[in-house]
């Protein structure tokens, strides 16, 4: 797969892609600590809950979509659309003068996010071969990891000394630099582009996303588990699911090809990426709660308290990415690391009210070391399971099912914790032990092996023959 006819600079583009994914991924989390004062600041807590629940909406929808776009506008006028609205609505977002304005430009703020976080890793399969591919995905997925640190403490620290609004107007220089260098460097051309846009598998998918999305995020807050409207909503978004699997089966151009799902390594990546999210948002949610309510301690120690979790992911991430460039080896990188992500899950359902912080954060980091070693395979594992060309689509696919893990990872904490948060631990985490058993059952479906096809870091990128999808039941992996 000829991407470039000439070299590019791999320095300034992965700085541009790294600066723009950790940006997007920083303004998910950096608006929690910070949100009482800015209800506060602007006299209302009615609907307190919409900043988040917008942005999550349009990020995940915008995610879902970004390869559709990719393919019909190309990935570099895509990515710099999304930085640029990412941009001009965090400047509107630091200007609201009421929480509703403000979670109607987070809303835009959110499609301009899931442009980004899509784009990043849309980009990276356009530009490289799945080997050097991994090594650059390892270091790009850790942003994560150092965004989920920087983004607590950074809200809390700016809301405090200079004012909430500082914590929208500093997405502006970083906007910036990350548009410059993208405009400036990224390749632009592509070898597979589309001439049209599926405009109703775009409705459809709305329909679908929209309702999936608000049940999930909104249970616990604004209804419980068992209700009418959650049930409802999941009956709709069921339904609309159905709509769109008849609109897209015989289009060329779909939005969501069904044709990926069936193919095992599709759904295997889909399945992988889902579960290792589901764990990561209940062990954030889980750590820094129980550190204040079952420990005692200060909302400070409980945001020291995921450091460890958080920087054993971003070390788990660019190890697995470094190995798999090195030996190509996706099956056993990734069973390895739900076996490692399982047996963090098992030392934290031994916590209770007598755990020492140590023992505490040993365990975290357990678990955030494998789910770090599982973030840029799933990634691979999807863009190598189809055709060339549907490789955008793929990845916005598998980022929205990861996405989705968080969001009922995150509902689902609540649920099994309840009221009685700190004496919890053995249910809560038993869900992730679960997460982890289909996690590791399922890496069954990864290639056991990725081939290097002679390209190099900056050199025209070629997909490897293991790595395509099978065409018919030839399968995509070296036999053992």
């Amino acid at each position: 797969m000829n991407m470039q006819n000439k070299p590019f600079p791999t320095g300034a583009v992965l700085a541009g892609l790294a600066l723009s994914l950790f940006m997007a991924a920083l303004d998910a989390t950096i608006v929690s600590t910070a949100m009482p004062r800015i209800a506060q600041s602007l006299n209302s807590f009615d609907h307190y809950t919409w900043p988040f629940t917008t942005y999550l909406l349009t990020c995940t929808l915008a995610t879902l979509l970004c390869g559709a776009c990719s393919a019909r506008f190309g990935h570099k006028r895509v990515f710099a659309c999304g930085i640029t609205v990412f941009a001009v609505a965090s400047v509107c977002c630091a200007l609201s003068s009421s929480l509703d304005a403000l979670a109607a430009w987070r809303a835009a703020q959110g499609a301009g996010g899931g442009l980004v976080e899509a784009g990043v890793f849309i980009a990276m399969a356009e530009l490289f071969e799945p080997r050097v591919r991994g090594k650059y995905m390892g270091i790009l997925s850790s942003m994560y990891g150092l965004a989920s640190i920087a983004g607590p403490l950074a809200g809390g620290l700016i809301a405090d000394l200079a004012g909430w609004h500082w914590i929208f107007l500093v997405n502006l220089p970083l906007s910036v630099i990350a548009l410059v260098l993208v405009v400036r460097f990224l390749p632009g051309k592509q070898a597979h582009a589309s001439r049209s846009f599926d405009v109703s598998g775009a409705v459809c998918a709305t329909a679908v996303v929209v309702p999936l999305t608000l049940a999930f995020s909104l249970t616990g807050s604004v209804f419980s588990w068992w209700s009418a409207p959650f049930f409802g909503l999941l009956a709709l978004a069921a339904a609309m699911a159905v709509v769109l699997a008849l609109v897209e089966r015989s289009r060329e151009h779909a939005i969501v090809p069904v044709s990926f799902f069936g193919r095992a390594q599709m759904n295997g990546a889909i399945a992988l990426g889902f579960c290792a999210q589901f764990v990561l948002l209940v062990g954030v949610m889980f750590v820094p709660r129980f550190v204040q309510e079952g420990l005692g301690l200060s909302s400070t120690a409980s945001a020291l308290a995921t450091i460890p979790m958080t920087l054993a992911l971003v070390v788990g991430s660019t190890l697995s990415g470094r190995i798999f460039g090195a030996n190509g080896r996706m099956r056993a990188i990734s069973r390895v690391g739900f076996i490692v992500l399982g047996a963090g899950a098992l030392l934290l359902c031994l916590v209770d009210r007598t755990t020492g912080m140590v023992q505490l954060a040993c365990s975290s980091a357990v678990l955030g070391f494998g789910i770090g070693a599982n973030m840029p395979m799933t990634n691979i594992a999807a863009q190598t399971a189809v055709e060339p060309r549907d490789m955008g689509k793929a990845t916005s696919l598998s980022l929205f099912f990861r996405g989705m893990g968080g969001t009922v990872g995150s509902a689902a904490c609540g649920a099994a914790a309840g009221a009685s948060f700190v004496n919890s631990a053995l249910p809560v985490f038993a869900l992730c032990i679960g997460a982890a058993a289909v996690g590791t059952a399922m890496t069954r479906t990864l290639p056991r092996r990725i081939e290097r096809k002679g390209a190099s870091p900056g050199a025209p990128s070629r997909e490897s023959s293991a790595a395509r999808a099978p065409e018919a039941s030839k399968p995509a992996e070296i036999p053992s």
